[in-house]
């Protein structure tokens, strides 16, 4: 005689088959070397950084659970003039992840990821003499939904506000592409090694926008790296420059 459960086509799940899986059940082989589904396209251009920044925006999407991006750069997007809005993030796109995902869903198809300094290109402003237009021969562009293409513009779609990763690797082509631009930008290296530096930032906080800052005692190697030579005084904040090293020891101790 068969029980009831045997003659069910739909067996329970034991408890043990009910636990969660963890994330590979949710996305299976993100933990893998590549995204499965996110294959990277053979005309990607620069090898050697766009390959890996598009590597790592397939894990990102894939860990989120959004799907792959896809590949549309055989049918180049015409039609963007320089009114257009054109958000471009230069560099990685661990960092602006968020952004990006937020932007498609408020604006789609606004906000470009660029990968490469191979994607970009400057020429002579137009509108600002003496600067520079960033224009973009291919770009990732987020829509609803976390949906990402990648897309290729005939002609270059020209950017009016560009952020990126100042810091890090893609430091180097991100500040060379984004310095002296005609369009405002969301930072820039020079701005990123200051902000780097505590003592700096406390100094320009409080001898130039005179705000409050922690008490602070720096010693100074050197030059001070950005600090000027003579900083004006500044509230809450004492500086003290080690430039003998004969004394260093006996100066810190008085201090």
């Amino acid at each position: 005689q068969l029980s009831v459960e045997q003659t069910s086509g739909n067996r329970a799940p034991s408890p043990k088959e009910q636990e969660w899986a963890g994330p590979e059940a949710l996305c299976p082989g993100w933990l893998e070397e590549e995204a499965p589904d996110g294959e990277v396209p053979e005309d990607i251009g620069d090898p050697d950084s766009a390959t890996q920044a598009y590597k790592l925006l397939q894990r990102a999407l894939c860990q989120e659970g959004l799907p792959p991006t896809l590949d549309h750069s055989a049918q180049p997007r015409t039609g963007f003039g320089p009114l257009d809005l054109t958000v471009c993030i230069l560099g990685s796109p661990n960092a602006f992840l968020p952004v990006l995902l937020e932007a498609g869903t408020r604006y789609p198809g606004a906000m470009v990821l660029c990968l490469s300094p191979t994607w970009a290109s400057r020429v002579p402003s137009e509108m600002s003499p003496g600067s520079w237009s960033l224009l973009l021969s291919r770009g990732v562009s987020f829509e609803v939904g976390g949906h990402t293409t990648l897309e290729t513009y005939v002609p270059p779609r020209h950017a009016n506000y560009v952020m990126g990763t100042f810091e890090g690797p893609e430091s180097v082509w991100v500040g060379e592409l984004a310095c002296d631009l005609d369009c405002p930008t969301g930072g820039s290296v020079p701005l990123t090694h200051w902000l780097e530096d505590p003592v700096v930032t406390r100094w320009v906080m409080t001898a130039g926008a005179g705000l409050l800052v922690p008490p602070t005692l720096a010693f100074v190697l050197g030059t001070g790296g950005h600090l000027p030579m003579e900083p004006p005084a500044a509230p809450g904040m004492k500086l003290v420059r080690l430039e003998d090293p004969q004394g260093q020891e006996r100066l810190v101790e008085e201090e």
